[in-house]
């Protein structure tokens, strides 16, 4: 670890220090500010200095085998909360829930644990934290380390399930925190959106993590345009579906092909509404075609003109702050304004035009322009 308890109770870390300082600092004790066990320092030629465990110890920040970046992270992100006169702690054990959180501190009467997550771990151990925390009152603010960070440009980045697990929504707006330790650089993305897939897009904040202060991380992040973009790959993934074919597909995408055969459809040839850019598609990493069309065949296609259209819930994991899109009512919305169906009162709808699965590509494809088209014209649509 790169930090320590001297005797007056005081954190000390070894980060930065000259030789000269750290063989100064041998001749004191340091202890460990969770198990408070005596610690040793570490350094040399090939070696980090640090503090470490003796041999025999049963601390748990022991055995969690902490990295280096995980351990200057967390102290990095300390300073600059101390600095701000926060009342902060590093590796606060809470009781109530048996947990120690990498920091924890109080803001604004709020209680807050914040996670600086290196590690890629099962996505159910992060939801399963997640919800000890917000069950005992405490917001959980996970913070990704940069190795998670994977972007093609400023706009562009590709969204494992892991990281899509961290995806907060303040304000109508998803957004992903990273933090470089080594370079002591936060990045926030917001507006995030996705087509389909891992490919997502989104405006990107960076900056040195001392010329913030922590409610910033909170605060509207400054956009750019990127709508003519994002519908290019809606666009993109429209006709990679229609007119190529791929033979290695998921369990997922093999059930939604079975689904289709059985009822006497081909998925080239499914209406472009079954594939429409929602908001809320973002948090779940099941592609949008594939929940659409079984609802669009299950809940509408059989549908005379004017009955009365209703989709079911559509159940995925919240976002750390619990916020759970309702992805059937977002979908009926867009289908409102592309006058598919018709709003006649308070989530009530009737259907008001008739949609058909293609005979041929080519038909499909002017479909795809059409409805393309459309949504470029829709200027309160945030997509």
């Amino acid at each position: 670890m790169l930090y320590a308890l001297d005797t007056n109770g005081d954190l000390k870390s070894l980060y930065q220090l000259r030789q000269e300082e750290i063989e100064l600092a041998r001749k004191s004790p340091y202890f460990c500010p969770v198990c408070h066990e005596m610690l040793q320092i570490r350094s040399g030629p090939r070696t980090i200095p640090h503090f470490s465990h003796l041999p025999k110890s049963d601390c748990t920040m022991m055995k969690g085998g902490e990295t280096v970046e995980h351990s200057r992270g967390k102290w990095r992100l300390f300073n600059w909360l101390k600095n701000q006169g926060y009342d902060v702690y590093l590796e606060q054990y809470l009781p109530e829930i048996r947990q120690r959180p990498d920091l924890y501190l109080m803001a604004n009467d709020k209680r807050i644990a914040i996670e600086y997550q290196c590690a890629s771990v099962p996505r159910r151990e992060i939801e399963k934290r997640t919800l000890s925390y917000r069950d005992a009152g405490v917001f959980p603010l996970w913070i990704l380390g940069a190795k998670h960070l994977h972007s093609s440009n400023f706009n562009h980045y590709s969204l494992s399930d892991f990281a899509r697990s961290f995806l907060y929504h303040f304000n109508d707006d998803y957004r992903l925190y990273f933090f470089h330790a080594s370079k002591n650089i936060i990045w926030v993305t917001s507006n995030t959106k996705s087509a389909g897939g891992r490919r997502v897009f989104a405006n990107t904040f960076s900056s040195i993590i001392t010329s913030l202060n922590f409610p910033q991380l909170f605060s509207s992040v400054p956009s750019s345009n990127m709508e003519d973009q994002f519908l290019s790959e809606v666009k993109r993934l429209w006709y990679k579906n229609r007119t190529v074919y791929q033979s290695q597909v998921s369990s997922e995408e093999r059930n939604y092909r079975q689904y289709l055969y059985l009822r006497g459809y081909h998925f080239s040839l499914i209406p472009s509404i079954c594939y429409l850019p929602i908001p809320g598609q973002v948090q779940t990493g099941i592609r949008p075609y594939v929940w659409q069309t079984r609802l669009i065949l299950d809940h509408f296609l059989h549908l005379p003109l004017g009955s009365r259209v209703e989709f079911p819930f559509i159940q995925i994991p919240s976002t750390p702050n619990g916020y759970t899109p309702h992805l059937s009512q977002q979908y009926l919305d867009l289908l409102t304004q592309l006058n598919i169906i018709e709003k006649t009162g308070k989530n009530n709808y009737i259907k008001s035009k008739q949609v058909s699965f293609h005979k041929r590509v080519e038909d499909a494809l002017e479909d795809d322009r059409r409805t393309l088209e459309q949504l470029k014209n829709l200027q309160r649509i945030k997509i």
